[in-house]
C-alpha cells in the first residue's frame, strides 16, 4: 500500500502536475490525521471502559462492605431495642414499692438484663473500600450524583453514630465503676451471683434493695435510654439498603420512591420535591411524634407493621392532640421553611369509619390556645389519600413552621385512626 502511494506521487511529479500533487499530499495527510484520531478515540474508549470497570469493582466492594454493615446494624439495633424493653419491664414490675420479694427466676431475669446493659456494643463500619474509592481517581466520576450524596451521608452518619456510641459506652463504664465501688461488700455478690444466695425468701428483699438503689437505677435508666437511638439505626439501615441497591443496579440517580424515603435524611426542607413527615408509620430523622391533652396522658399512639395508630380514648379528656414537630440536630432546630410546599397529602383510614377530627399547622409564634387555623376531616374505614392545600392554614407562617401537622381531637367521644404516610408537595 505504501509503495502504491509512492508511485502515484512520483508519476505526478514526473508529469509536472504539482497542484494535483499538493492536493493529493494534503489528502494523504488528512487521512493520516483521521487515522490517528480514530486510533486515539479507540484507545480512549478502551481506557474509559477499563476505568468504568475499575470504578464498578470498587463500588461493588463498597456495597459488600455496606452489606456487612447492615448485618451488624440490625444486630446492634435489635440489642438496643431488647435492652429498652427489659429495662422498662423491670422499672414497671420490680422497682415498684408494692413488690416486696421475688423468686430466683425473677432475679435471674434482672441480673441478665443488668449484665446485658454493661456488656456494651459498638458498631464497626467497614471503611476500607470507601477510603479506596475516595483516594482513587475514579471518585470524581460520580461526584455531583445522588449516589455520591448518599455515600457521603451514609459514612458521615456512621461516624456520628460511632461517636454517640462511644459517649454512651464511656458513660456506662463510669456508672459501672461507681456501682462496684458503692456495693463492694454491701450487696455486689448477691446481685451478681444470686444463685449462691441460699434461701431466696430471705435474699429476695435484699436483692430488691440493691435493684432500687439509685446507683442501680442509673444503669437501668441508661439501658432504657438506648431506645432513643433506634431511629438513628433505622435511618442508617435504610441508607445502607439503598446504597447496596443502587450500586448493584448500576444507578447513580434516585428514583421517586427513593427520594421520598430519604427526604428527611438527605434533603433540606425546600430542596426536595416531596418532604415526608411520616413514612409507613415511622417518622424520619428531623421530625418527632408527640402527644398533648387536657390532662395527664399516656402514650396514645403506636407503630404497627406499616402504619401509625392514634387513639383518643373516650370520656378521658376535653381535648387531645397527636402532632409532628420539627426536631433536628438534637432539638437545636425546631422550625423549618415549608413555604415551597402547597399541598399536604395524608394516607389514612378510620378504625370503624365516620371518624371526625381536625388537623392544623403551627408556626413558632402560634400560642398554645387552640386559635390556630384548622381543617375538618372525616374518614372512611378504607385507606384513602386526603389532599389539603396548605394555604388553608391561614394563621401559620409557612416560613417558620414548628408543627407541620397536628391531629386535634375534642369532646368526650373517643376514636381510633390509622395513618400510613404524610407528605408535603410542591405544585
Amino acid at each position: 500500500m505504501i509503495n502504491f502511494f509512492r508511485r502515484i506521487r512520483k508519476n505526478m511529479l514526473a508529469q509536472n502536475k504539482f497542484a494535483k500533487y499538493l492536493t493529493y499530499a494534503l489528502g494523504e495527510i488528512f487521512l493520516v490525521v483521521i487515522g490517528i484520531l480514530i486510533a486515539l478515540q479507540i484507545n480512549n474508549w478502551n481506557e474509559e471502559k477499563i476505568q468504568e470497570q475499575d470504578l464498578n469493582d470498587i463500588l461493588h466492594s463498597v456495597a459488600n462492605g455496606v452489606q456487612s454493615d447492615l448485618r451488624e446494624l440490625n444486630l446492634v439495633s435489635a440489642a438496643r431495642i431488647n435492652i429498652k424493653i427489659k429495662s422498662d419491664s423491670i422499672f414497671n414490675t420490680y422497682s415498684q414499692p408494692d413488690k416486696q420479694t421475688l423468686n430466683i427466676e425473677e432475679a435471674s431475669y434482672i441480673h441478665l438484663a443488668f449484665q446485658n446493659i454493661l456488656n456494651t456494643v459498638h458498631l464497626n463500619t467497614n471503611l476500607s473500600a470507601f477510603e479506596s474509592l475516595k483516594s482513587s481517581m475514579y471518585f470524581s466520576k460520580i461526584q455531583g450524583t445522588d449516589l455520591a450524596l448518599l455515600l457521603s451521608t451514609y459514612y458521615s452518619s456512621a461516624d456520628k453514630l460511632r461517636n454517640l456510641e462511644d459517649v454512651h459506652n464511656q458513660s456506662l463504664k463510669n456508672l459501672e465503676q461507681g456501682w462496684q465501688s458503692h456495693f463492694r461488700n454491701k450487696g455486689e455478690v448477691l446481685f451478681m451471683q444470686y444463685w449462691e444466695a441460699g434461701d431466696f425468701a430471705i435474699a429476695g428483699p435484699l436483692f430488691l434493695a440493691v435493684l432500687r438503689d439509685q446507683h442501680t437505677v442509673n444503669i437501668f435508666e441508661k439501658g432504657y435510654n438506648e431506645g432513643n437511638a433506634i431511629q438513628i439505626y433505622r435511618d442508617q439501615i435504610l441508607m445502607g439498603k439503598k446504597l447496596v441497591e443502587m450500586i448493584r443496579d448500576s444507578k447513580s440517580v434516585f428514583d421517586q420512591q427513593t427520594k421520598l424515603e430519604l427526604s428527611g435524611i438527605l434533603f433540606s426542607i425546600g430542596d426536595a420535591d416531596i418532604v415526608s413527615v411520616l413514612i409507613n408509620g415511622g417518622s424520619p430523622i428531623g421530625f418527632d411524634i408527640k402527644y398533648a391533652a387536657s390532662n395527664v396522658f399516656n402514650k396514645h399512639f403506636s407503630s404497627e407493621k406499616d402504619y401509625l395508630t392514634i387513639q383518643y380514648p373516650p370520656n378521658t379528656y376535653d381535648w387531645g392532640s397527636l402532632y409532628f414537630s420539627v426536631d433536628a440536630l438534637d432539638g437545636r432546630v425546631n422550625e423549618m421553611d415549608f413555604s415551597p410546599y402547597t399541598k399536604m397529602v395524608i394516607e389514612m383510614r378510620g378504625e370503624a369509619g365516620g371518624e371526625v377530627f381536625e388537623i392544623a399547622m403551627k408556626d413558632v409564634s402560634d400560642p398554645p390556645d387552640g386559635t390556630e387555623s384548622r381543617v375538618k376531616i372525616q374518614l372512611t374505614e378504607h385507606w384513602k389519600l386526603y389532599e389539603i392545600e396548605t394555604k388553608q392554614f391561614v394563621t401559620a407562617d409557612m416560613n417558620r413552621i414548628m408543627v407541620p401537622l397536628a391531629f386535634v381531637f375534642e369532646d368526650s367521644k373517643g376514636l381510633k385512626i390509622n395513618v400510613r404516610s404524610i407528605q408535603f408537595k410542591k405544585d
